[in-house]
């Protein structure tokens, strides 16, 4: 895995479950387009979740497999 989607991973792991996070909130780590690239690719994984244009989520780990995490 690359670097910076090992970076992002490690944020929005540290983050509370159900978090959102965009790209624009992690330019700091790279441009635009790398950040993009690396968000898109870890949603195709099924690493984060993604459930609108542009927004992420951390997916929740339930005993039967991964969930949207709550409204709350």
């Amino acid at each position: 895995m690359p670097r910076l989607a090992e970076q992002i991973l490690e944020l929005v792991r540290s983050l509370p479950e159900g978090t959102p996070v965009t790209a624009k909130g992690l330019l700091h780590l790279g441009n635009r387009a790398a950040v993009d690239q690396a968000l898109s690719r870890l949603a195709a994984r099924g690493l984060l979740l993604r459930p609108t244009r542009g927004i992420y989520l951390r997916p929740a780990r339930g005993r039967f497999g991964v969930l949207a995490p709550g409204v709350e």
